[in-house]
């Protein structure tokens, strides 16, 4: 019985330190998704100079914009948290609508 326990114990000590290094690649991956996202603001607003102004239908790049700003400040709040004790958070959901008719 000694001996299950102390299995079981140490077992549930590694998994809690796998789960502890889950946290720390996670943030890291998501970091990278934040720096990826700025990059990607830098090809929105070069896109957005070269666009047509009198095509039929108009690519809403400030919506584009506003909705990598959001995730970016998204993530930045999630990795702003302390890792410990997790606390929910919420996230507006991003809008969409990227083209329109040009009326």
């Amino acid at each position: 019985m000694r001996a299950f326990l102390l299995t079981t114990a140490t077992a549930l000590a590694m998994s809690a330190s796998a789960a502890h290094a889950d946290v720390w690649q996670e943030r890291e991956a998501l970091a990278k998704v934040a720096s990826e996202i700025s990059a990607l603001e830098r090809l929105v607003h070069d896109a957005s100079k070269i666009n047509q102004a009198d095509g039929r239908v108009k690519f809403n790049y400030d919506t584009l914009m506003a909705d990598l700003e959001l995730i970016r400040s998204g993530i930045a709040a999630h990795l702003s948290q302390p890792i410990n004790p997790v606390i929910p958070s919420t996230v507006d959901g991003i809008s969409g609508g990227y083209t329109q008719g040009n009326r």
